[in-house]
């Protein structure tokens, strides 16, 4: 009985234990990846708003056929250059589009002036919001990232998670809005006549790579904190059995002080039926720890209509001293 009782002690610390240091992986690995993330969109979106500035500012200067193919030569270097970027920070597409949407310049394409001849106006770009406002934003103000109706995904570098840690994701928003764009405005010198519209699509970063090392930090952290808690169900099992043999022999080696009193005292009185012999036996039964007592003193005299007197006789030629014991 006492071994099973040591057992489920340890049994309830190391449940309570794990469940204690599982919870705090959890809420570590959250922050951790929800940080880096947020960490992750504030320095890119920064980076691809600088880029699209100065290029729509460059290109105002170059709406023409000449400034066409030059602009194509940059934004293809550019999105080259992003490629080699250490912190894995890309454009995958700079487009320059006309007030009408018609696509004047592209990375998607090779510019020449017979195929710009033959363009016409996308339609459904002209009325998507994303397009409208940012014909309709003020000289030198930031455009807000989005992804899309229509992302575009990169499964090399998209967000992964293992089997069954899908539902992860929907607590983390920003993984499904890695691939995002962004426009800036081009405007007519010395007026706020909008000319044209820069479109700048990038990926924030490498979230495969990244979630990739948060699994491997999560691992680590449950395998640490799992022999950590184990070690302290182990400690506060020791606590506790030694608590419990130590109220135990205290309780089997405390010494037995001072005289108890009796547990039981009976007072029986008997007269004799002659008289002026008056004849009394006081009997005391005292029972303390199987222990009996009686005693019969002659000494006790009974007076009819009065007390009872105890008369203790220490020498004869001495007086005799009376106790009263008054009946109730």
């Amino acid at each position: 009985m006492k071994y099973s009782r040591f057992f489920l002690s340890f049994l309830l610390f190391f449940i309570l234990s794990e469940t204690l240091a599982l919870s705090g992986v959890v809420w570590t690995f959250y922050e951790s990846l929800q940080n880096a993330l947020i960490q992750e969109q504030f320095i890119s979106d920064h980076r691809a708003r600088d880029l699209s500035l100065a290029l729509a500012k460059s290109a105002e200067q170059r709406l023409n056929p000449e400034g066409y193919l030059e602009l194509d030569k940059t934004f293809h270097r550019y999105v080259d250059e992003s490629k080699k970027d250490p912190e894995e920070f890309r454009f995958l597409k700079i487009s320059l589009y006309a007030p009408d949407a018609t696509l004047l310049v592209s990375t998607d394409s090779i510019y020449t002036l017979e195929e710009l001849r033959k363009r016409k106006p996308d339609e459904e770009l002209s009325k998507s919001t994303f397009f409208r406002k940012g014909i309709r934003m003020k000289k030198w103000e930031w455009s807000e990232p989005e992804n899309g109706e229509n992302p575009i995904l990169n499964s090399k570098r998209d967000p992964k998670v293992r089997q069954g840690f899908e539902w992860v994701l929907s607590y983390l928003p920003l993984a499904k809005s890695n691939t995002v764009r962004l426009t800036s405005p081009l405007y007519k010198p010395g007026t706020l006549d909008v000319s044209g519209l820069i479109v700048l699509v990038y990926e924030r970063g490498n979230l495969g790579l990244l979630f990739e090392n948060q699994w491997k930090l999560a691992e680590w952290m449950v395998v640490n904190y799992a022999l950590i808690a184990f070690v302290v169900s182990l400690l506060l099992t020791g606590a506790f059995v030694a608590y419990t043999l130590f109220v135990t022999k205290d309780q089997l080696l405390q010494p037995e002080t001072g005289e108890s009193l009796p547990i039981l005292q009976k007072k029986t009185l008997e007269t004799s039926d002659k008289e002026g012999e008056p004849v009394s036996v006081l009997e005391v039964e005292m029972d303390h720890k199987e222990t009996n007592m009686n005693v019969t003193s002659p000494d006790v005299e009974v007076l009819p209509g009065g007390p009872v007197v105890n008369q203790i006789k220490t020498d004869p030629n001495e007086q005799t001293i009376q106790d009263a014991i008054f009946l109730g």
